[in-house]
């Protein structure tokens, strides 16, 4: 470890405008760990990917924002395609091809401003409701993990009691450490501990940890057909595109802004970014990735402030991949369930907060944005978007969105392209100023703020002293 540390401080002191590699560079590269960690094993072990490619290749995306940028962007699962792989076991070849659907869809629009058309096409309940519905889904897939019989693991975790032990110890660790202030990695803790246990049961069953070379690429394309395309577009793509537009471009822009105007990161460059890094990755193996405002977020409040924390976290993740590949295919296939569990249950969690907030947007917001969830929830994601457009646009989008065309706003806007676009479909979410109020007061915005669609998206906001609302960077 203390190898590979090294060679990691020294690949990136080749890149000195990328400023210095120190302690609080390093401690803030982890900040998104929590994020990355419970989909990357929880994909891994419902089959969506292969853990040695997809930690390689996300090493590299790493390194290469840090190259494009000189701030902390971070690299985070496509969450969307990550939850409906979780929860509705979608083939590696499935999850590749969402991955490259969406990137190339994002890579189209981030060429204009239509990314921004988009952005706003969706309605905010929608979006909502959508990630409420994925991550409910994901909090019972990990409660199911927790429950589930594990007949090969260590004596106290083959019974039910044991496995409810372990479960609450986690659960009680992550809220504690979320209410010390979110300085403690509580996900970077459970994996290590999940390691040390599947070491255990790997040494107590008698089977030996071969540290044999595992390539990190793999072509993950072979034996796709037409339905593989038709179900990766419909349950996976179409769903994680406006997520992808809102939180991975438009909102990440607001927020690299306040916390790196010097990096210059455009909603352009972010896109461009979204989609080549997907396209050249996920037929090789990659987990589908993108950059989001809650990474970002929580890496600055961790401590990174410059590009040399990704490129350091890039460089770690690489090496690891590259020299325990073998090893890391054995422990993870013996990660203890019950911790897994607590941290899919907590990842399910954050996905959902977004959607606790439709409770303050209103009765039209909030009805679409349940049905959504409802739907998201009972049926598949992709059906559960379409069930709230349609609501959507029967609670008044559609008329709406005729209003703007008669007006001529939408067309105005199509002449103009630099301006942001009037809400088409938005089921509306906060009243009008009173008269006189000054301009931001609509929808609760405030100087300072990072973007109306971010606050109603629950994205963070950072602090005074840069720290970030509660919520990001741990499980």
């Amino acid at each position: 470890a203390t190898v590979g540390v090294r060679g990691c401080s020294r690949m990136v002191s080749l890149f000195p405008s990328r400023g210095r590699l120190s302690l609080r560079e390093v401690s803030g590269s982890l900040g998104d760990l929590g994020t990355f960690i419970p989909l990357l094993l929880g994909l891994a072990r419902a089959g969506g990917v292969e853990p040695v490619p997809a930690l390689f290749w996300a090493g590299a995306f790493n390194v290469l924002g840090g190259l494009t940028w000189d701030a902390p962007m971070c690299v985070q699962p496509m969450k969307t395609i990550a939850a409906v792989g979780i929860a509705e076991g979608l083939s590696s070849q499935q999850v590749a091809l969402a991955g490259m659907m969406t990137s190339a869809m994002v890579l189209l629009l981030g060429a204009s401003s239509a990314i921004l058309l988009v952005a706003r096409l969706v309605p905010d309940a929608v979006v909502r409701g959508m990630q409420l519905g994925l991550g409910m889904s994901l909090a019972l897939k990990g409660c199911a993990l927790i429950a589930a019989d594990t007949p090969h693991a260590l004596p106290p975790l083959q019974t039910a009691a044991g496995r409810y032990a372990v479960a609450g110890t986690a659960l009680c660790f992550v809220l504690a450490s979320r209410h010390a202030g979110e300085r403690v990695p509580s996900a970077l803790t459970l994996f290590s501990v999940g390691v040390l246990l599947a070491a255990g049961q790997l040494a107590y069953a008698g089977e030996p940890v071969r540290f044999r070379p595992v390539a990190p690429a793999l072509w993950a394309l072979s034996g796709v057909d037409g339905t593989d395309a038709t179900r990766a577009l419909l349950d996976a793509a179409l769903p994680q595109l406006p997520l992808t537009t809102l939180n991975s471009v438009v909102s990440v822009c607001h927020l690299a802004k306040q916390l790196a105007p010097e990096a210059k990161v455009t909603p352009r460059s972010v896109a461009c970014s979204v989609g080549l890094i997907n396209l050249l990755g996920c037929p090789f193996g990659a987990m589908p990735c993108c950059h989001g405002a809650g990474g970002l977020a929580a890496q600055h409040a961790f401590g990174a402030r410059r590009g040399v924390s990704v490129l350091f976290l890039g460089g770690c993740k690489m090496l690891l991949a590259l020299a325990l590949g073998g090893p890391l295919v054995s422990l993870l296939g013996a990660f203890p369930a019950p911790l897994l569990g607590v941290m899919l249950l907590f990842s399910g969690v954050e996905l959902a907060r977004a959607g606790v907030r439709l409770a303050a947007a209103g009765e039209e917001a909030a009805t679409v944005g349940l049905v959504t969830a409802a739907a998201t929830l009972s049926l598949r994601t992709g059906v559960g978007c379409a069930v709230g457009l349609l609501a959507a646009l029967a609670s008044g989008g559609l008329g709406r969105a005729c209003k703007l065309l008669w007006q001529g706003e939408l067309l105005q806007w199509l002449r103009e392209g630099d301006a942001e676009p009037p809400p088409l479909l938005r089921a509306s979410s906060a009243p009008p100023p009173p008269a006189g109020a000054p301009a931001g007061a609509a929808g609760g915005g405030a100087a300072g703020s990072v973007s109306t669609a971010e606050a109603e998206r629950g994205e963070p906001r950072p602090r005074a002293g840069g720290a970030e609302e509660a919520g990001t960077g741990t499980v």
